[in-house]
């Protein structure tokens, strides 16, 4: 029986070392979606309220309309979503690597890519080093 144990661990080790890195990370990041009982980006629709949840990838200030807007790209493994806060630099928190639940209406723009904008927030604490 032990023996059945040791095989499967090792059977995931050799899995986990032949799989590409964006492949573990989007599935990571799908189960954290799960654990957090948000929908996936991918499964979102245009002018529908959502809550998503994922890393952000890259953040910036980008000039939108009158005034300043900070935006971030958060992946969740099965998309991505530009969030959008208009009128703001930078919201204290916000850094690559963070994981982050948003909710609000998603959008679309005029590429086709899905934009949230002024969503409600919240960071989720660092994961402790394992």
């Amino acid at each position: 029986m032990a023996l059945a144990g040791v095989w499967q661990r090792l059977s995931k080790r050799v899995r986990d070392l032949l799989t590409p890195q964006s492949v573990l990370e989007a599935h990571e990041e799908r189960a954290l979606a799960a654990k957090e009982g948000t929908v996936p980006i991918a499964q979102t629709r245009p002018r529908q309220k959502a809550r998503v949840s994922g890393v952000i990838r890259s953040l910036g200030i980008g000039p939108r309309g009158s005034g300043a807007t900070f935006e971030i790209d958060l992946y969740d493994g099965t998309g991505s979503v530009t969030v959008l806060w208009l009128g703001q630099r930078q919201i204290l928190g916000m850094e690559p690597g963070r994981h982050v639940i948003v909710e609000g209406l998603m959008t679309v723009d005029d590429a086709g890519r899905r934009v949230m904008r002024d969503p409600r927030y919240e960071l989720i604490p660092w994961a402790a080093p394992q």
